[in-house]
């Protein structure tokens, strides 16, 4: 009986709390605000990409040659066969320990996460002898984060940010190239006035504003095969290095494999601006 009565009572609670809800009407709804947006935190993911097969197609063949001789060829694609990255990190990067005596900026990555950051982002300063552009012997070649620039100036003041999503009355770089812009007598026309009724010099952009996160992208290795491919819109490629055919050995022809091994990019700011056209 007791555990019955238990049950009763807790089906009963969440029936009493809506029961106790209230209708919120219009004048209710202005009286709220808030902030509004997005903020995405991108962190140790992990992703392996394998393509089979991908082409640059010139349907043509020589056509392009017209006019320059008597020259004649078939369509031909250049592929690149077993494209392959293994494995690709997007790893956040969350801040920076304080400036040493070196002036370095080692970044580092969330405390809990599985994944650390695979460069080195130390500033210090390798002794080269052989510079381009240089016109001092034994001048010094900067390694890592040297020419990072924060608020603050040169290696300094880095600030994580997440992956925000936001739309605005007001997209900042295209707002301010179309202020500075509708006076110049090339572009002028091409502004126009805003809803408002204010004039172009007064009138704003709109539309979405994504703020990039600090993260590092990393690749272990990447590694493709460009080959020759013929067989263009269902026809049998005649040449004899098509990527079809393998040679006394039976292998295919190809350019050879192109390897690459510890690839890294790193976003630490910036801001991407959508708007209609």
């Amino acid at each position: 009986m007791k555990k019955l009565a238990l049950i009763l009572a807790l089906l009963l609670i969440p029936c009493s709390a809506a029961f106790g809800l209230e209708m919120l009407d219009n004048n209710a709804m202005d009286s709220i605000t808030g902030q509004a947006g997005v903020n995405i935190a991108v962190d140790d993911i992990q992703m392996f990409i394998n393509i089979e097969k991908m082409a640059w197609i010139d349907c043509d063949g020589f056509a392009s040659w017209e006019g320059k001789g008597t020259c004649g060829g078939a369509a031909g694609a250049l592929v690149l066969n077993n494209f392959q990255i293994d494995v690709l990190n997007i790893n956040a990067i969350v801040g920076a320990s304080a400036l040493t005596a070196s002036n370095s900026l080692p970044l580092y990555s969330t405390t809990c996460g599985s994944i650390d950051l695979f460069y080195d982002y130390g500033t210090s300063a390798k002794a080269d002898g052989c510079m381009l552009n240089s016109a001092v012997t034994g001048d010094i070649q900067n390694l890592g984060l040297n020419n990072y620039t924060g608020a603050l100036g040169q290696n300094s003041a880095f600030t994580p940010h997440f992956l925000t999503i936001d739309v605005t009355d007001e997209l900042p770089a295209s707002t301010e190239g179309a202020q500075y812009w509708e006076s110049h007598a090339w572009t002028s026309a091409a502004v126009s006035l805003g809803t408002s009724g204010l004039g172009d010099s007064d009138s704003t952009i709109g539309g979405v504003l994504i703020g990039l996160p600090t993260v590092e992208i990393y690749i272990n290795a990447l590694s493709f095969t460009p080959m020759y491919d013929g067989d263009i819109g269902g026809a049998d490629s005649a040449a004899m290095n098509d990527d079809s055919i393998t040679d006394i050995n039976g292998d295919v022809r190809t350019f050879g494999t192109i390897y690459m091994e510890g690839i890294t990019f790193t976003v630490l700011s910036g801001w991407i601006e959508i708007s209609p056209k």
